[in-house]
């Protein structure tokens, strides 16, 4: 399966603690038998409301493929880490996944696909 998972850092991380917070993600999917297929750090941005009195975060965005148990573990692990403030784990769509393959950079939001199906 393929998953898009994004989670947010609280923005007062050393660069060392957010490094390990991202190696170990990476290397709890890797450990798995998944295998990261792109990475993007979004970097600091205004949080919609404060989560735990932090109007900022760090956001991360990580797609891979991986069995069904990973996302779960990786839920798991990170809800033990103070420093992540949110996450969420979403399974990806045939026509993202085939863009996601092949290069491309766009993956559809939530909201294009709303928008599209709204047309039809």
């Amino acid at each position: 399966m393929y998953y898009d998972f994004l989670y947010i850092v609280q923005p007062n991380v050393t660069d060392e603690e957010f490094d390990t917070i991202l190696s170990d993600v990476v290397s709890r999917i890797e450990g798995s038998g998944g295998k990261v297929l792109k990475s993007a750090i979004w970097g600091k941005k205004q949080l919609a409301y404060p989560i735990k009195k932090y109007r900022q975060g760090i956001y991360v965005n990580l797609f891979y493929e991986a069995n069904t148990t990973v996302p779960k573990q990786i839920e798991s692990f990170l809800a033990l880490k103070d420093d992540v403030l949110r996450q969420m784990t979403v399974k990806m769509l045939k026509k993202d996944i085939a863009r996601l393959t092949q290069g491309e950079q766009k993956v559809s939001t939530v909201q294009e696909n709303r928008e599209k199906n709204a047309q039809s």
